[in-house]
Formats: C-alpha cells, sequence, structure tokens
C-alpha cells in the first residue's frame, strides 16, 4: 500500500459543533475514513481474487458448480454488507461536514461519545435504536430499508 495517501483533515468540511471540539471532530473523522479505507481495499482484494467469478465451464460436476455458487453467494452478501457500511461511513462524513454529527437522527438528541467512539458511524442513539428493533419485530411504523448497524 505504498501508494496510499495520508489522512489530511484539510481535505474534509468541518462544521463547527456544540458537542465536539474540533479535534474530536478531526479524530473521529481519521477513524471513519480509516474505516472506509479497509473496507475498500477489502473489497478491490476480494474482486481481484476473482472468488466472485463463476465459470461453469470449468466446472467438473454439479457438487462443484454447488459449492462455487455458494461461495460466490456468500461474497456477494458480505460485499453487500460493506457497501452497506461504507454509505454509513460517508454519511457519518458527510455529517461531520454539515455539523449533524452525534446527533440521534430519529430524536435530534446527542448520542453518547462512548457510542461514537465504538461506530462512529452510528446514526441513532441506543434508546431510539431499539424502539426501531422493536417496531420493525412488531412489523408496524420501522423502515425496512434502514441499516442494521
Amino acid at each position: 500500500m505504498g501508494n496510499k495517501k495520508e489522512f489530511d483533515s484539510t481535505d474534509f468540511d468541518i462544521a463547527e459543533n456544540e458537542f465536539f471540539s474540533k479535534e474530536e471532530l478531526i479524530s473521529f473523522l481519521k477513524v471513519l475514513v480509516d474505516e472506509k479505507d479497509k473496507l475498500l481495499e477489502k473489497t478491490k482484494s476480494t474482486l481481484n481474487a476473482g472468488t466472485i467469478q463463476l465459470d461453469s465451464n470449468e466446472m467438473m460436476d454439479e457438487v462443484d458448480l454447488a459449492a462455487a455458487t455458494v461461495e460466490q453467494n456468500l461474497s456477494l452478501r458480505l460485499l453487500d454488507r460493506d457497501n452497506q457500511q461504507l454509505a454509513e461511513i460517508e454519511h457519518a462524513i458527510a455529517k461531520i461536514g454539515n455539523g449533524e454529527f452525534g446527533l440521534c437522527e430519529g430524536t435530534g438528541e446527542p448520542i453518547p461519545k462512548r457510542r461514537l467512539e465504538l461506530s462512529p458511524w452510528t446514526r441513532y442513539s441506543v434508546k431510539h435504536k431499539e424502539k426501531l428493533e422493536k417496531s420493525r419485530k412488531v412489523g408496524r411504523g420501522a423502515n425496512d430499508d434502514e441499516p442494521v448497524f
């Protein structure tokens, strides 16, 4: 990874935030950018390794084809999950830029710093996340497209 660019906070917009200092926001931003880089590298490696390709002409029998199909489906699901997490990370980076980082998107209340330290891309407070999950289980009022991170 010799061509990897060093993190430079001046490459990003960092809006004032009443809950975090600029230094804290830069720290969160660095974690988000590092995680984004890891996921992008992982995706690139998976695609370059060819684990996504499935050529039935090279398969010896149906059992080999079935095993390869299962492996391909698993790889695609993992890539999809990583892609969803990348979207969450991009969203958190945008929130740092618009001054909304650290606010629960469901209640508008501050998300505890400790929760953000563990998962800086989180959108909701624990209380609101539990409410969303409970609503989803009951089957009313929850958005099925909501990420489960």
